[in-house]
């Protein structure tokens, strides 16, 4: 039974194209939620003794602790059903009556990854000032595409690239992708040691999250690597002052950041499909290249691609 429903789920999130599926405890009941495009729908309500055991399913499957229910866990998993296969990103947590909440990213391979932009030239020049040594920091919402853009642009050099993630989000078999892994001591710092022996073209770390990977991170920078790597912040500039917040050397990042990339996702109300606006400041020398966010948002609402109330939701 357990193992139908987990299929009938993946089956129905695939088919339906969602980003999320939550189950979350209410009272002696769990909700199945379904997100697409930040639109949550409650698909239906389950025993408190089906969510568990449907929860520890993924957990196993995510090779994740079964037993743990207390603390917060991440895991991945590649789900076969039907013959076709679905990359899912699993996190759970128990709350203080220690009911374990489950969230199923729905992940996708990298050539069913491909973002529409609402600004083609925007993304073109990116392109072209991302080919060069150096540190280059992509921001944005959870879901927003990082890592597709990463892969994309990375995707472009023709040469060895390595990732570095925590856990693999898409698969591509043309790279070399390493997964952290705590209970061997592979951390975001280690890996990043390792891979450098391997002279990458391209190292793409999947998240910027503490100082130890900060510095790490522009360590690889500065002996002379491409790197490419995701940091939360809630606006372009505050992605900067993320990693100086992180690390306090200023002058190392003077010396290696050459790019930082932010974007969101937008929903075009005339076609409900969701495309992606970015904003940058790619650094060459003295010069700042840079592409505002209001701005954007403020031609594509007068060229009548956003609606009003997106442009003020959207609005720095």
């Amino acid at each position: 039974m357990i193992q139908q429903l987990s299929d009938e789920l993946v089956i129905e999130g695939k088919l339906k194209q969602v980003q999320d599926v939550y189950i979350l405890p209410k009272g002696q009941e769990y909700q199945l939620i379904f997100r697409k495009n930040d639109k949550w729908r409650v698909q239906q309500l389950l025993d408190e003794s089906v969510a568990e055991q449907l929860i520890s399913r993924f957990k196993y499957l995510g090779q994740m602790d079964v037993g743990e229910r207390r603390k917060a866990q991440l895991g991945a998993c590649t789900y076969l059903v039907n013959g076709e296969v679905q990359r899912l990103r699993i996190s759970t947590v128990g709350n203080y009556r220690q009911q374990e909440s489950m969230v199923l990213r729905f992940l996708h391979s990298f050539g069913e990854s491909q973002l529409f932009y609402f600004c083609p030239e925007v993304l073109e020049t990116i392109r072209e000032e991302t080919s060069r040594r150096g540190l280059y920091l992509f921001g944005g919402p959870v879901g927003s595409g990082k890592t597709t853009l990463m892969y994309a642009l990375a995707k472009r050099a023709h040469a060895q690239v390595i990732t570095i993630e925590d856990p693999v989000e898409i698969e591509e078999e043309q790279y070399l992708q390493l997964q952290i892994n705590h209970q061997i001591q592979q951390d975001y710092e280690t890996l990043i040691k390792l891979s450098l022996r391997h002279h990458p073209d391209v190292l793409i770390i999947g998240e910027i999250r503490d100082q130890q990977t900060a510095m790490a991170a522009i360590r690889a920078a500065l002996t002379g690597h491409r790197v490419y790597a995701t940091i939360h912040a809630k606006s372009l500039i505050g992605i900067r002052e993320r990693l100086e917040e992180l690390t306090h050397s200023d002058k190392e990042i003077q010396n290696c950041l050459k790019g930082i990339i932010y974007q969101r996702l937008l929903t075009d109300e005339a076609d409900h499909l969701v495309k992606g606006a970015v904003a940058y400041q790619l650094y060459q020398g003295d010069e700042i290249k840079e592409a505002d966010w209001n701005t954007q948002l403020k031609q594509l609402l007068e060229d009548g691609r956003i609606d009003e109330k997106n442009y003020k939701l959207e609005k720095e």
